[in-house]
């Protein structure tokens, strides 16, 4: 049937069907899912039975992966992919329990923030037959793009400072989230453009979370508390926003530049969640 690409409907969004990630991809197929995902911002690929293996494989095509994999998550074999999981064993978390519980762009944090994320579904949790633990992502390119010109001359130039040790103490993380701090040595602050230029299609993108964002850069107090809430609030209008109902199986990859994403905690915890995640690096920001 060849590669079909279908879009959510959402500002965002869009289904890969049609290409076998258990093989190595051609570079013709390979060229229009990557075109697809730079378009759609968030592309997932449905009903594959992959391995860690099949989706190092895969991911590692769009550039170099991250070893995330932390010292708890010895029980994995590749040092590229980090564990997501409510599931306990000996009374321990095997992975991040509780990641995503804030809109959040992922390592935002770092000199070098994170370029590409995947995240691939062993488990997911299901009630009454439907499956819960939905994932939001936000387009931040559309948001910025919906912003009145004054806004956007208003935002030029501007630096905002990210910060992990915010993100600690917004969440009351620790354990799991401070060992992730340490593996990537990560700075204690780090500033970053307020608004990004997409460093494959040149978009505009607003770059600022309620997760990570501490304060604007030569700016008051309280305008600059006060211009966070308002720029955090925008980015995730429904307008702009997609909805990822999970299925077992599923791969789903967002590009960290041009999005925002945050977890639906929507069940208990008896119910089992597992994800491999699989993370490009990124380059500097402009």
């Amino acid at each position: 049937m060849g590669l079909q690409i279908r879009p959510s409907g959402s500002a965002l969004g869009a289904e890969i069907i049609g290409a076998d990630l258990t093989r190595a991809l051609d570079d013709a197929t390979f060229a229009q899912i990557r075109a697809a995902f730079y378009q759609h911002e968030v592309i997932y690929i449905r009903g594959q039975a992959l391995s860690d293996e099949d989706q190092i494989r895969f991911t590692a095509r769009f550039g170099a992966l991250r070893q995330l994999r932390l010292a708890s998550q010895s029980h994995v074999a590749h040092a590229e992919i980090f564990v997501v999981s409510n599931i306990r064993k000996d009374g321990k978390p095997i992975g991040s329990y509780d990641a995503g519980s804030l809109w959040h762009t992922d390592g935002a944090y770092l000199a070098n923030p994170h370029a590409i994320s995947a995240l691939r579904a062993l488990e997911v949790p299901a009630q009454d037959g439907r499956t819960l633990g939905d994932t939001q992502f936000a387009s931040v390119s559309a948001a910025y793009d919906a912003l009145p010109q004054a806004m956007k001359h208003r935002l030029e130039g501007l630096q905002a400072v990210q910060s992990f040790e915010q993100h600690l103490a917004k969440t009351g993380g620790g354990g799991v989230k401070k060992d992730i701090y340490s593996t990537v040595k990560a700075a204690a602050e780090v500033m970053h453009p307020l608004v990004r230029v997409h460093p494959v299609n040149g978009r505009k993108c607003l770059y600022v979370t309620e997760g990570y964002t501490a304060r604007i850069v030569g700016l008051p107090e309280d305008e600059s508390r006060d211009l966070i809430a308002e720029l955090a609030a925008h980015c995730i209008k429904p307008a702009f926003t997609y909805r990822h109902n999970w299925q077992q199986h599923d791969l789903v990859m967002w590009d960290d530049c041009s999005t925002q994403h945050k977890a639906t905690f929507d069940y208990p915890a008896s119910l089992p969640r597992l994800m491999h995640r699989t993370t490009v690096v990124g380059g500097t920001l402009h």
